[in-house]
């Protein structure tokens, strides 16, 4: 068949495909996935015989998944295969196909296909079909893996909140506890119940040696190589020395995991803090302690964004960053290179809090590896996406734009990873926006090909770089500062140095939103070319 006919028979093909992967990926075993594989070889090529094997390594025996033909496990038994990925169009009377595709997890399916239906050979039309679809099953069962592993996540997670909630409701009752007996006994009855241990005490042994020890539920003593967990604390002159003894499960006893050894930490330093409030009124202070943690962890952050920008001939630079919370998402810089040019990023994390500061940081400490390197803005930006992937969650990404600048030609070579388009202003008012890049970063594990572009500035020229908390910073009217074109109004309007125009265009947006609060991080940067 000519190339042009089967290019058609593809394109025409094309639904076929897409409704196949959504077949697929909606299966909720191996059975069911391999089973559908097969109606849909069967649709799509009129053929027979489909025999869908599995293992879960290589040294494994296969396991039968889905099986037409119980003669296929001895013909698939005796295939000598390697760990490639390959599709063998076999003469045997009964079987006319046999592939072997390992799998994400390191397992393998092992496939083998009988005869067509109207006993044609296979065409190049039904290979390309086929490769198609062992694709499309490879990518349903990397789906199929991750789903599990979100739902094996979530009922983790559903867990430990469960205990979370316990930990929180016995907080409250010990820290309601005014009587020392009555909270000991409270923190090692809900200690227990929240680990699944079998019993525990509670010793509790002043300087003088004299030895007081609570139980539950019945006194015991320690025998041997028991399974054990054990925290401890000092109050005054005791120590606090708190015991549990076999955790118990539906299959009988297993040992402590680290949760529980977290537990058991958290429960003794709730009744230490419980003691102390109760003969050091400490309550103000625990308050204080944590308001200087999440000081030192936005401290943290702030010192990753720069302070002072760095001279560059010829050139006026400012830059600014105001967090809509404690702990932003957004970043920005200006890194002067081992060639003597210097590369202006500015980037946006989704969400904000913790996690983003996370990524934050693993951005910044990435294009501090990297940016050394003779890497290319599309290998950097490549290289910088396989560790966003690799750092974050499945909702977390990270829009990106950098802007390498040489100061003595002008030269602007610049890369937009799903980031909003940057601004040069030329001293006519011409704005061009530098939109060329592709996907943020995170978002997908594959060395995306990412496009950059090049530019020249020139005297009186700006660069401008900012996240959307300025385009989108909005007012109590619902309406955002970017509509009826009011962000590129005060650009045209607005040229004095790079600190006056940023700090102007700052005001300009918070008198916009008036009384509603910042919802986002507000970052920009901006570069001014006065001479070279």
């Amino acid at each position: 068949m000519e190339i042009p006919k089967i290019l058609d028979r593809i394109s025409f093909q094309l639904d076929s495909f897409q409704e196949g992967f959504e077949i697929l990926s909606k299966a909720r075993s191996l059975e069911e996935m391999a089973k559908n594989f097969s109606k849909i070889l069967r649709g799509n090529l009129l053929t027979t015989n489909v025999n869908v094997f599995h293992k879960s390594d290589r040294n494994q025996p296969w396991k039968e998944v889905y099986v037409t033909r119980s003669q296929s496990l001895s013909y698939i038994n005796n295939y000598r295969y390697n760990n490639h990925f390959h599709i063998n169009f076999l003469k045997n009377q009964e079987y006319k196909v046999c592939s072997i595709l390992p799998l994400i997890d390191k397992s393998l399916f092992g496939i083998i296909i009988g005869k067509k239906l109207d006993k044609t050979e296979y065409t190049t039309l039904d290979k390309i079909t086929l490769q198609i679809f062992f694709q499309l099953l490879d990518n349903a069962y990397q789906f199929f893996i991750n789903r599990k592993k979100e739902k094996d996540l979530i009922f983790t997670l559903n867990q430990k909140i469960l205990q979370l909630n316990s930990m929180i409701d016995t907080g409250i009752e010990i820290s309601k506890s005014h009587e020392e007996n009555f909270l000991f006994n409270l923190a090692l009855k809900s200690v227990i119940s929240l680990t699944n241990a079998s019993r525990g005490m509670l010793e509790i042994v002043s300087k003088s040696l004299k030895k007081e020890t609570i139980y539950f539920p019945n006194s015991f003593k320690i025998v041997g190589d028991e399974n054990i967990i054990k925290t401890e604390f000092e109050f005054k002159d005791s120590l606090h020395t708190f015991t549990l003894v076999d955790k118990e499960s539906r299959n009988g006893f297993i040992p402590f995991d680290d949760t529980d050894q977290l537990i058991l930490d958290a429960l003794s330093r709730q009744v230490h803090v419980a003691l102390e409030n109760q003969h050091l009124h400490l309550g103000a202070l625990e308050k204080q302690k944590i308001e200087q943690e999440l000081s030192v962890a936005a401290s943290i952050q702030k010192a990753i964004i720069p302070h002072i920008m760095p001279h560059i001939e010829g050139y006026d630079i400012y830059g600014i960053n105001i967090p809509s919370k404690e702990i932003g998402g957004d970043y920005y810089d200006c890194i002067k290179l081992k060639n003597g040019k210097y590369a202006l990023i500015v980037a946006d994390v989704s969400g904000k809090g913790i996690s983003a500061a996370l990524l934050v940081s693993s951005l910044h400490a990435s294009l501090q590896a990297y940016l050394h390197t003779d890497l290319s803005l599309i290998e950097l930006a490549q290289k910088l996406n396989k560790v966003m992937y690799e750092s974050s969650t499945i909702d977390k990404y990270v829009t990106f734009f950098i802007a390498v600048l040489d100061p003595i030609s002008g030269q602007v070579e610049s890369l937009n990873a799903g980031h909003n388009p940057s601004f040069i202003i030329r001293k006519n008012n011409e704005i061009i926006q530098l939109k060329n890049g592709g996907v943020p970063f995170g978002m997908m594990d594959s060395n995306f090909p990412y496009q950059s572009e090049l530019s020249i500035l020139d005297i009186g020229d700006r660069l401008i770089l900012y996240t959307d908390g300025i385009p989108e910073a909005m007012n109590q009217k619902g309406k955002f500062y970017e509509d009826e074109g009011r962000f590129e109004k005060f650009i045209l309007n607005n040229n004095g140095n790079a600190r006056s125009f940023i700090n102007n265009l700052v005001t300009d947006v918070k008198k916009f939103a008036g009384k509603a609060p910042q919802s986002d991080d507000i970052t920009v940067l901006c570069l001014k070319c006065r001479a070279r």
